[in-house]
C-alpha cells in the first residue's frame, strides 16, 4: 500500500511538473505587459526582468510581492509613473507566477521566431 501511494505521488508530481508554467511560455508575456516598463535597465526599478537570467534570481520575491498585490504598485506621486487599479495583475496572472515559482521557476523552451 505504501509503494502504491509513493508511486501515485511520483506520477502526480511528474504530471504537475510537466504542466507547470514556464518563464518563456507563461511568465515572460505577463512581465512584458506589466513589469518591464519599470524593470528594465536604466528605468525606475532597481532590477531588470528583461531576460530569464535577470529574472530568475528574483522569483521568490516576485511571488511574494505579486501575491500580496504590492506590485505593480498604486503610486500617485508626481515623481513616479502613476499606476491605477487597472494596472494590477489579474488573479490568473498572479496564480501563474505563483505556480511558476512553486515549480522551481523553470525556463522552458524559447519561442522560435516566425
Amino acid at each position: 500500500m505504501i509503494r502504491t501511494f509513493t508511486l501515485c505521488l511520483f506520477v502526480l508530481s511528474a504530471f504537475a511538473a510537466d504542466n507547470a508554467p514556464t518563464y518563456n511560455h507563461d511568465v515572460r508575456p505577463i512581465l512584458e505587459r506589466n513589469c518591464v516598463g519599470c524593470h528594465s535597465p536604466g528605468q525606475l526599478a532597481p532590477m531588470a526582468f528583461t531576460t530569464y537570467e535577470t529574472t530568475r534570481p528574483w522569483a521568490p520575491k516576485i511571488k511574494q510581492v505579486v501575491a500580496a498585490k504590492k506590485m505593480p504598485p498604486a503610486v500617485t506621486s508626481p515623481h513616479y509613473i502613476v499606476f491605477t487599479k487597472d494596472d494590477a495583475l489579474t488573479q490568473s496572472e498572479i496564480d501563474t507566477i505563483v505556480r511558476w515559482v512553486d515549480a522551481g521557476a523553470p525556463e522552458g523552451t524559447a519561442e522560435r521566431s516566425k
